[in-house]
């Protein structure tokens, strides 16, 4: 859905899009997001695999949020597009220095493919503008107790990430379940003339299904708010600099995004047998954390842009 609305949002100049694994395999989805630019009419946009594993952990997918093939079990046609030839790290690369503080990282996904970029040419980060990322969550997770999915899968990827000063605007979770896709919308997609449209009601529904199962009144769309934020910030209503750890050893804990909200931190002296508070010290936020979204306005938005006609680039551009 996040692809579909990007492509149909004039705003956003896609260079690329990279592949994670993630829900499904990176395979899996590398086919997905060919057969996605296609039906976009976006075959001007270059796709690339990238990671196949976290840095560290083993790899989680989940079917049974988007089905096995992570479209909600429907298929489109085979694409005639191929990939890119190299390895998504590398475009990224390539781009961001081609395009020096122009472009900015919409990872929906695990951020091991970032992270990768930030380990193989950390000077990298001072060319990147912003990172807007869909995860996280500083009211608990989704994957575990504690843990949102994206920064679970792979929070050695993440802490890098987050330690970059690369400015970040996490999409967490506090946010994108304010905007719930019911079936009320699935119906009027599936009503729309738009083939678009028409087939986000498809994958809709197996989404809606899960979602329902676990106690929602809709789906959640996550990663199209990340998109809907990159193109009108104002979506959010309200949000907050924080500053943004993520824990990599807790038992309990591993994955979470802890946020700092007083942007304030102990400062102690060693006495002995005990240490001393002596003083509280500010930290620097490295993350906007939004909170409250303009959700009636953002699922207009969501709505108006999928039923719209494609939007076909014209020949050359990216």
């Amino acid at each position: 859905m996040a692809i579909l609305l990007a492509a149909q949002s004039p705003e956003l100049q896609i260079e690329a899009i990279t592949v994670v694994s993630g829900n499904v395999l990176v395979d899996q989805g590398l086919q997905n997001a060919l057969k996605l630019v296609e039906l976009a009419d976006r075959t001007d946009i270059p796709v690339a695999r990238g990671e196949r594993y976290p840095l560290r952990k083993k790899l989680i997918t989940a079917p049974i949020v988007h089905g096995k093939n992570g479209l909600g079990e429907t298929e489109l046609p085979a694409p005639a597009k191929t990939a890119e030839s190299g390895h998504a790290v590398d475009l990224i690369i390539d781009l961001v220095r081609a395009h020096p503080g122009q472009i900015t990282l919409l990872p929906m996904g695990p951020l091991t493919n970032i992270a990768r970029v930030l380990l193989k040419r950390p000077d990298i980060a001072q060319q990147i503008p912003e990172i807007i990322l869909m995860g996280g969550s500083i009211e608990g997770g989704n994957a575990t107790p504690a843990a949102e999915a994206n920064i679970y899968n792979d929070p050695e990827a993440a802490k890098i990430v987050f330690e970059s000063g690369i400015p970040i605007t996490m999409v967490g979770l506090g946010a994108t379940h304010q905007t719930l896709l019911k079936r009320s919308h699935a119906a009027a997609l599936a009503g729309s003339r738009s083939p678009i449209a028409r087939y986000v009601a498809q994958i809709a529904d197996f989404y809606l299904g899960f979602s329902e199962s676990v106690g929602f009144e809709g789906g959640a769309l996550h990663d199209p708010l990340a998109v809907g934020l990159a193109v009108d910030s104002s979506l959010a209503k309200a949000s907050c600099p924080m500053h943004i750890a993520v824990e990599t050893r807790g038992e309990f804990t591993y994955g979470e995004t802890v946020a700092n909200r007083h942007l304030l931190r102990e400062s102690v002296e060693d006495a002995g047998d005990h240490h001393v508070l002596t003083s509280l010290e500010p930290v620097e936020p490295n993350t906007r954390v939004p909170t409250l979204i303009d959700a009636d306005r953002f699922l207009r938005f969501f709505m108006d842009r999928i039923c719209a006609p494609p939007r076909v680039s014209s020949v050359g551009e990216v």
